[in-house]
């Protein structure tokens, strides 16, 4: 695996973005400030956007020479997006971020000195300074100190800040293009895992994180997010990922059975009881798609 502690080439910032007008122009300002005083470049898989978002992009080229856009008819799913990009990609390092997001000064700076010792890394998810308090009711922050580890299997970045070497993307074959929505970043990163790689986290590349900002927005992606889940588990159990335990789901769906009156409750109560039912909602679906129990 490339790397170590020498000087780093060219290194690649891979952004799928689709209808991404509202958001976009932040993140690019972001991605401008970056403390990061090497070689970079910046490539977006503008993925078949009906808004403004390319002719935004079109309007960046001169004030961002490094900016490279990818365009893909149609749309795809955000795997398919990033692997496109990653194709594209020059740089012996890849680093994704999303279009909806602000990445943190020192978000690339972070993030490229754990990859002179590691081949792959993730940063922290900071949530409050871009959403509402409906939202966080909904998805309340967490600590941003560790990799996630929501199946109490292996960590994993989220594929919203996270970085690679494009070694390993290669040696795996890339990220898996049947994820189209939930468990794509997770997928990736276990299977390097899985395969020997280590991960490394870097607090210091911090990510704010734009949540879904209305409660019918954050039980669509939640639902979606639920559905993945019984597919990782078809991937993974024999790879040790546990199956769901049924206290904890006995636990969940009482807890949604008695905060039904949340619904006539402030808009934060009925946002957090909507995610919840909408992510064991998705789970059982999943579940039926699969013809794995995940719920």
């Amino acid at each position: 695996m490339s790397g170590g502690t020498g000087r780093v080439g060219l290194v690649s910032v891979v952004m799928p973005a689709r209808n991404a007008a509202p958001t976009l122009a932040a993140q690019l300002e972001a991605l401008c400030r970056q403390t990061y005083p090497g070689r970079w470049e910046l490539v977006v898989v503008e993925n078949g956007s009906s808004d403004g978002t390319p002719a935004l992009l079109r309007s960046w080229r001169q004030r961002m020479p490094r900016l490279r856009v990818v365009g893909v008819a149609g749309g795809c799913g955000v795997n398919r997006a990033r692997n496109i990009g990653c194709r594209r990609a020059l740089g012996e390092f890849v680093l994704c971020c999303d279009a909806d997001d602000v990445v943190a000064s020192g978000w690339m700076a972070g993030l490229v000195d754990a990859l002179r010792t590691s081949p792959a890394v993730g940063g922290a998810l900071e949530r409050r300074l871009l959403n509402s308090r409906v939202a966080l009711a909904a998805r309340p922050p967490k600590e941003a100190d560790e990799l996630l580890d929501t199946f109490g299997f292996l960590p994993y970045p989220a594929g919203a800040n996270c970085g690679f070497h494009k070694e390993l993307w290669s040696l795996l074959g890339g990220f898996d293009e049947s994820y189209r929505y939930g468990g794509d970043d997770v997928e990736f990163f276990w299977r390097a895992q899985l395969a020997g790689h280590r991960l490394a986290f870097s607090p210091d590349a911090v990510v704010h994180y734009r949540l879904r900002a209305d409660a019918p927005a954050i039980a669509r992606q939640l639902y979606r997010y639920g559905r993945s889940h019984p597919k990782l588990y078809r991937d993974f159990a024999g790879h040790g990922m546990p199956a769901s335990r049924p206290g904890d789901v006995a636990r969940a769906w009482w807890s949604t059975l008695v905060h039904v009156p949340d619904l006539l409750g402030p808009a934060d109560a009925r946002a957090a009881w909507l995610a919840q039912l909408a992510l064991r909602a998705g789970r059982m679906a999943g579940s039926i798609g699969n013809r794995r129990c995940y719920l």
